[in-house]
């Protein structure tokens, strides 16, 4: 090839745009001993520019071998999330920011993980493309030409590398220590991209689609997989233990080892791949016979993360042979077979529970479109999955769970709905991918919505409507402060909760668009829409089989015939639901019903009362609060049409549609029914029927009630005590004009309707002769609010006795029922449940029950559901009736369930359930002090509690012995306990619960005591909270370990709330029976109310949580852990981020170094060693960094003069230096633990904390402290207020004179730290000097906290003489720049100079101090001495004089100059802003007081200033 030339200042393409994928081959090796996988994939690249320099792929976790391009080694950059995923050493929660903003930085691609340069040798040379070549790989989405229509030839990329510490991608279960499951691997696949490229490189985009070919080496038996005793290894460090023992260190002879505890069939057991793709090639391994080779191709293009691998000793069941044989007639060669895989013991469960999928496989093929993939479809159920189902290509990862045996049909409804979801995944799903995240709406949507389709023709057409009207309620509850779906898309890795909510609203938006088109169309709807978006990417009409919003509403609306924008722009776009308010009124003139339709969530008028914050919803506000989202304040109002359904007089339901197009909406119904004496007689004519009246000649206008016509026989209404209507109301019946009216009858919103003035016998009606289930429903649900009263109560019962009601109805009107069993209404609602429960599963005329039989399914929820009901009748006395209780014990008691074919565990468990909750006493409704206590009534009580207690704890133990399915008896009892805990029915025990979440007990259990020890209030125990984040930073389930985090989100909401369990105490007098009220502080009203709000609640969780040390170092031990998976890790850094500060610092431990020895080994040698002592003072004086001088730009001769402000109440930078301190009096320093600020704007500025820095001067003076000398005793007294305006001269007093030493050092200080000292007294000790200060009469400024490494000048104190050899570190020292010099003179008695060391950096020569004059004053110390500095290293002058630097902005030198000169400083005569360093002086004269000497002293204060050489803004201050 020819050289191509590349030109650098050419921008080349973009990294992403750069080159098209046509394939990608995988060689992966997985071994189980140790966890490790090898592995080698070889991508096929075409360029799209012979300007191509480095190919970008995401890489994650991996160890990058090798990489080559056609042969030849490249250079690459490889940056991996998961080495910097865990908090750094030394750095605790405060410091989760910089790994959150990574991962962020990572999933927004700022970060490039993996890039491979083009080497240089590689040439990419264009040719022109054949127009007779028919490619699809080259001429698809993408294609290989460029800009000018060339073709570049495909590269060959191999990338070899080892993926030891997996932590996402990828789990082995079944591996750990004392485990028993067999042993088995798969990938971990997620519906968002990441976790292909935990696995190997690739293009992990979430939008690349392309064809894959992958060949997996695995283990042929369990015994090939582990050579040896079986070693466990540990998947985040790598390091292989042999029971226990490391594999290097072990001795023992395995050779006779029983394999891991397996028989020897069980060792024997072949292992099997499943992957996605269609299988190509199984063989033995030429090298090894312990090993297999298989290989897939998978010829469809697919996303990486749609690439499955499952290996393990999986059992084979073909689900194909439930297909029924005309459909394999039918179908012939083109049916797909369905192969499912279990792990040993479970096929039948496996076939138990699937054996639907292949007619609902057939079912999507023929309503759609087929199947997109090879012929084949599998699933393999495995064990520890995070998730239900994960779908890749052709093949769905499920969790055993999901499984159940023949005799357990409990779980029957929700494992069909997951695993047809499952097998419509595969259409819509993996086949259809969003093109955006704000598009996942659609897939979510679609594919359930496909689900509920094949579902309404297997469960039925009522189940199917009573199911969406489920759903809509659910969506009407949740759906507040919640975004809209397109919004919800891109937030759907933060919280799982975002997902689940995604799959209820899309599904019931598509549910209501199809009413709407089906009614519109006549039979168009959603799914003609879904066949049509199949059909375009089947041909290749949609870019990469990618669906956005816009596209699927552009199908909706030609498949409907109709404008859809503002559907989709208020359902999609928008977010919440329409609550509507009708007032219907019959005009009798104009014969219409007008009816008024207010909504009432967009009424300006109304102010909507806002829900309180849920403790289960805090977290995920919060959030969403940090990822931006901020819920809008200003409800929509919704437009569309709705129909409005009445039922007039004579029985016929009239539809009328009505135009929603404003927040209120006034229409006028017509009324049909021309004579309301037909309804009379109607109602004459059914009742005589009823009763068994010869109608004959008049049945053809009759109309039988169709439900609840029973008990009509004064023998069966006086044995259920049935109570009908009133002779009043049977007459409000008859003057009525219709007999029910429905609003949105057609399920075309998502809405809550009331309509009001509307009487409960009409809802009555409605629940007894509309044959719409959700009708029914709804009539239920208005009952369920009414009081309880006898017609309700018999009306319900009917209902509840009828078998012609949907199961669903039925279990309502028992639930409701339990509202009638009143005191004052004779219990009434206790009677009928009690009857219809013998009636039903009693032997006739006895109380003993009939042995159980599951066989009739609605037969079995009727009998869950009565006793649920009876469990809820309290009386006034908050207690539950004594003989509801009996009934209930002995239910539970007389259960027989020898002669049925199906387990009775769940039924139990819910009986258990019952007696625990008949247990719990709620607040009363009346007390009555007068009523005597019944001892025969308390002892019955008693009684029961005892016997109830028994039988929960008998059953949790035999769940001990044979345990049921998934431990339902252990669950149960540990609900019960919970709840009996919490009521104060028995002890509270929390740490009871604590033995059912070790390691080796089922997952579901172990989350069951979590749950119920965070119940109770635990997460404020220390012990608890560090056991917990243990759990969730080591243990291997990636389940388990998720569900944990949910919890423990839970927990923190309910602190956040102020939900969590507070223990009650009885109520004590205090304070002699008096109650202190304390008004300090909020309420516990008030802030109850702040914390119903997500700001409120967030600081209150704040305020709580944040200095709570052992939580802080327990999560901060659990984001060090190398286990947990990046979400795990993104969730603790979310809870992080609501409880903890964001600091910039790194805390940086030093060890202290040991002294050194020096031993002498004769003839010339010595021997230097380290000895036993610790270092504890620095040997060296540490300098801290000179600040650079601030460069002064010279200032020009014409310049105006400036007024210049002196301002000394500001904080200045004079800090002496310590003088020498003996040796035999130092004390150590611990100077272990140092704080450095990282991230700040300027290094010289003070960070946070800045105590072993900033205030390293502090800590010397408190290790230091020298031993007080006896001073003269002090004199009491203080200067008067300074007169107005003319305030007094300052003064000085001479400081003492310093001990004789030796050779001392003395330590500068400023003249401003020098204040007057009394006479000396020999015979009393004083304490330790107090400071001296220069005291300067004019305005007293205010007190300002001064900043760690400066000193104020009033606040500085002087310490007295130390004699060491050992300098103390002074802190950096403030921009340079030429100071303003105060001069005070005083006259002194000659004595000898003394050198002091320099403290400014703009001088550096000693200053001769003057001694005090008086013979009698004590003389003053080296640390008292103040060194003389003038600017810009001029020579000192001998003279007799103290000079301060004092650095001073000119603004305040300016305000001096405006004061008065009477006695002051400043004005005309003062301080001039001439050229001159010397330029105008200004002398003040004051009385002093000398130190034990009524002679009065002058002090001269001279100031000199040089304004040309100040800068315009000194320093800070």
């Amino acid at each position: 090839m020819a050289t191509v030339d590349v030109i650098d200042d050419v921008e080349g393409p973009e990294p992403n745009n750069a080159f098209t994928v046509l394939k990608q081959r995988l060689e992966l090796d997985f071994s189980f001993s140790p966890q490790r996988v090898h592995g080698k994939t070889t991508i096929e690249i075409q360029p799209h520019s012979p300007l191509l320099k480095s190919i970008h792929l995401r890489s994650r976790q991996l160890t990058i071998a090798s990489v080559r391009l056609e042969g030849t080694v490249s250079n690459f950059a490889y940056s991996n999330l998961y080495d910097r995923l865990h908090l750094y050493p030394g750095t605790d929660a405060h410091q989760h920011h910089f790994p959150k903003r990574r991962i962020q930085r990572h999933e927004d691609g700022e970060e490039e993980e993996l890039v491979i340069d083009i080497p240089r040798g590689l040439n990419i040379m264009g040719m022109k493309p054949d127009p007779n070549a028919q490619d699809a790989t080259v001429n698809g989405a993408g294609g290989g030409f460029g800009a000018n229509g060339e073709l570049y030839p495909s590269i060959k990329l191999e990338i070899e590398y080892v993926l030891n510490n997996f932590r996402d991608g990828l789990h082995f279960a079944g591996v750990e220590e004392g485990c028993s499951r067999y042993p088995h691997v798969y990938t971990r696949n997620k519906p968002i991209p990441g976790m292909a490229s935990s696995l190997f490189p690739c293009v992990d985009d979430g939008y690349t689609k392309y064809p894959f070919e992958i060949a997996v080496r695995y283990p042929r038996t369990i015994d090939d997989a582990f050579p040896k005793a079986r070693p466990v290894t540990n998947g985040a460090t790598g390091d292989v233990h042999m029971n226990g023992v490391s594999a290097v260190d072990s001795v023992v002879d395995d050779s006779d080892d029983d394999r891991f505890g397996f028989s020897e069939e069980e060792r024997a057991l072949e292992m099997a791949v499943i992957c996605s793709g269609e299988m190509t090639d199984d063989i033995l391994d030429p090298t090894d016979a312990g090993w297999r080779t298989a290989t897939f191709n998978c010829a469809v293009p697919v996303l990486p993360q749609h690439i499955g691998i499952a290996i393990g000793p999986f059992e084979h069941v073909d689900l194909s042979e439930y297909r029924d044989t005309s459909d394999d007639e039918r179908l012939g060669s083109s049916a797909i077979r369905v192969h499912a895989f279990s792990l040993p013991e479970r096929a039948e469960e496996v076939r138990n529970s699937a054996m639907i999928l292949a007619r609902a496989l057939d079912y999507f093929t023929e309503r759609f479109q087929s199947y997109p993939f090879e012929k084949a479809y599998k699933l393999a159920f495995v064990e520890d999955l995070d998730c239900d189902v994960a779908s890749t290509a052709s093949f769905s990862l499920c969790s055993s769970r999901l499984l159940f045996p023949e005799d357990v049909w409990e779980p029957l409804e929700n494992t069909t709905r997951l695993l047809v979801h499952a097998v419509a995944s595969q259409w819509i799903g993996v086949n259809v991918i969003p093109e955006r995240p704000s598009d996942n709406w659609i897939i979510v949507g679609a594919s359930w919505f496909m689900t509920e389709l094949y579902l309404r023709d297997l469960f039925g057409r009522n189940d199917h409507r009573f199911r969406q009207k489920v759903i809509a309620d659910k969506v009407i509850e949740l759906d507040i402060r919640r975004p809209s779906l397109t919004t919800l898309g891109e937030l759907i890795p933060i919280d799982p909760g975002e997902l689940e909510f995604m799959k209820l609203k899309a599904l019931s938006i598509l549910f209501i668009l199809h009413n709407r088109l089906v009614k519109q169309s006549g039979k168009n709807g959603v799914d003609r829409c879904l066949y049509r978006l199949l059909f375009n990417a089947r041909n290749e009409k949609l870019p990469n089989g990618a669906i956005s919003t816009d596209s699927f509403l552009d199908i909706c609306e030609k498949v409907g015939h109709q404008k859809l924008e503002t559907f989709f722009n208020q359902w999609v776009h928008g977010s919440g639901c329409p609550q509507f308010e009708c007032y219907p009124v019959f005009n009798k003139k104009k014969q219409v019903v007008q009816l008024t339709i207010k909504q009432m969530q967009s009424d300006p008028t109304l102010k909507t009362e806002e829900l309180p914050l849920a403790a289960s919803e805090f977290v995920r506000e919060a959030k969403e609060k940090q990822h931006g989202f901020r819920p809008s304040n200003d409800p929509q109002t919704f437009v569309g049409p709705m129909t409005v359904r009445i039922h007039e007089a004579d029985g016929t339901p009239y539809e009328h549609i009505v135009d929603i197009n404003a927040g209120t909406v006034k229409v006028e119904i017509p009324y049909n029914t021309k004579y309301k004496r037909l309804k009379r007689n109607r109602l004459a004519k059914e009742r005589e029927a009823a009763r068994g009246v010869d109608t004959a000649g008049e049945m053809e206008d009759i109309t039988f009630y169709s439900l609840g016509d029973l008990f009509d026989s004064a023998e069966d209404a006086a044995a259920w005590k049935i109570t009908d209507w009133s002779q009043e109301d049977e007459e409000k019946m008859d003057t009525e004009y219709y007999e029910w009216m429905r609003v949105d009858a057609d399920f075309e919103w998502i809405c809550r309707a009331t309509i009001n003035d509307m009487p409960s016998y009409m809802y009555v009606a409605q629940l007894q002769k509309d044959k719409d289930v959700v009708a029914q429903a709804e009539s239920i649900q208005y009952l369920s609010q009414k009081e309880g009263h006898p017609i309700i109560s018999s009306i319900l019962v009917k209902t509840l006795m009828d078998r012609r009601y949907f199961h669903a109805i039925r279990t309502r009107a028992a639930d409701v029922l339990a509202s009638s069993a009143k005191e004052h209404l004779d219990w009434v609602g206790l009677h009928h449940l009690e009857k219809a429960f013998k009636e039903l599963f009693c032997i006739p005329g006895s109380p003993m029950t009939r042995s159980n039989d599951f066989s009739d399914r609605c037969a079995y929820l009727i009998q869950c559901a009565i006793p649920k009901a009876i469990a809820k009748i309290k009386g006034a006395d908050g207690k539950t009736p004594i003989e509801a209780k009996s009934f209930l014990l002995d239910i539970i008691r007389y259960n027989d369930n020898a002669a049925n074919e199906y387990r009775d565990e769940n039924y139990i468990a819910v009986l258990m359930s019952c007696l625990a909750q008949s247990l719990i006493k709620v607040k009363a409704s009346r007390f009555n002090g007068d009523e005597a206590m019944n001892w025969d009534a308390e002892k019955a009580e008693a009684e029961f509690q005892d016997k109830a207690l028994g039988e929960i704890g008998r059953h949790q133990r035999l769940d001990e012995w044979a345990p049921t399915y998934q431990n339902v008896f252990t669950t149960a009892a540990m609900e019960c306990n919970l709840a009996l805990m919490r009521n104060r029915v028995i002890p509270l025990q929390p740490f009871e619960f604590l033995q059912y979440t070790r390691f080796g007990n089922a997952d579901n259990v172990r989350l069951k005591a979590w749950q119920c020890l965070l119940d109770l209030g635990t997460i404020k125990s220390e012990n608890v909270v560090n056991f917990m984040m243990n759990e969730i930073a080591s243990d291997p389930s990636p389940f388990y370990r998720s569900e944990l985090i949910r919890l423990l989100d839970v927990a923190i909401g309910q602190i956040a709330t102020g939900d969590i369990f507070v223990p009650a105490k009885d109520e004590e007098p205090v304070h002699g029976g008096l109650i202190i009220e304390q008004d300090e502080g909020p309420t516990a009203r008030e802030a109850g109310i702040l914390r119903q709000k997500l700001d409120g609640a967030g600081r209150a969780l704040k305020a709580e949580m944040s200095g709570n040390e052992s939580f802080k170092a327990a999560i901060s031990k659990a984001l060090s852990s190398k286990t947990t998976s990046i979400h795990d890790v993104s969730e603790l850094f979310a809870i992080c981020s609501m409880l903890y500060e964001e600091k910039n610092i790194l805390k940086i431990m030093f060890k202290y170094p040991f002294y050194w020895k020096v031993e002498n080994m004769h003839n010339g040698l010595l021997r230097f060693f380290h000895s036993d002592k610790y270092r504890t003072t620095p040997v060296h004086k540490p300098v801290a960094p000179v600040a650079p001088a601030v460069p002064v730009a010279p200032v020009a001769p014409q310049k105006e003069k400036q007024p210049l402000k002196l301002n000394l109440g500001r904080k200045f930078s004079m800090i002496p230096s310590l003088p020498p301190t003996p040796a035999a009096t130092q004390t150590p320093i611990s100077t272990s633990t140092s704080v450095l600020p990282f991230g700040s704007a300027s290094q010289s500025q003070p960070a946070e904390d800045p105590e072993p820095f900033a205030s390293f001067m502090d800590v010397v003076e408190k290790h230091h402290a020298p031993t007080p000398k006896p001073s003269p005793p002090s004199q009491k007294g203080a200067l008067p207020a300074p007169p107005k305006p003319a305030p007094p001269a300052p003064s000085l007093v001479p400081p003492p004179r310093p001990p004789k030493s030796a050779s001392p050092v003395p330590k500068a200080t400023s003249a401003a730290a020098v204040s007057a000292s009394p006479a000396p007294s020999v015979a009393k000790p004083a304490p330790a000097p107090k400071s001296n200060k220069l005291k300067i009469n004019i305005p007293r400024p205010k007190a300002v906290k001064a900043e760690p490494g400066s000193a104020s000048i009033s606040t500085i104190p002087s310490p007295a003489p130390r004699a060491t050899s050992t300098p103390t570190p002074a802190p950096a020292p403030a921009p340079v720049h030429k100071p303003v010099t105060l001069k005070l003179k005083t006259k002194a008695p000659k004595v000898e100079k003394e050198a002091t060391p320099a403290l400014s950096t703009a001088a550096s020569s000693p200053a001769p101090v003057p001694p005090p004059k008086a013979a009698h004053a004590p003389k003053a110390t080296p640390a008292q001495k103040v060194h003389v500095s003038k600017a810009h290293g001029s020579k000192q002058k001998g003279k007799k004089s103290k000079k301060v630097i004092l650095r001073v902005p000119s603004d305040k030198l300016a305000a001096i100059l405006a004061r008065p000169s009477q006695n002051g400083l400043g004005g005309t005569n003062g301080i001039g802003t001439g050229g001159g360093a010397n330029s105008k002086k200004r002398k003040a004269e004051d009385e002093g007081t000398g130190h034990g000497s009524s002679k009065k002293k002058k002090l001269m204060v001279t100031l000199k200033v040089d304004f040309d050489r100040l800068p315009v803004r000194v320093g800070p201050f």
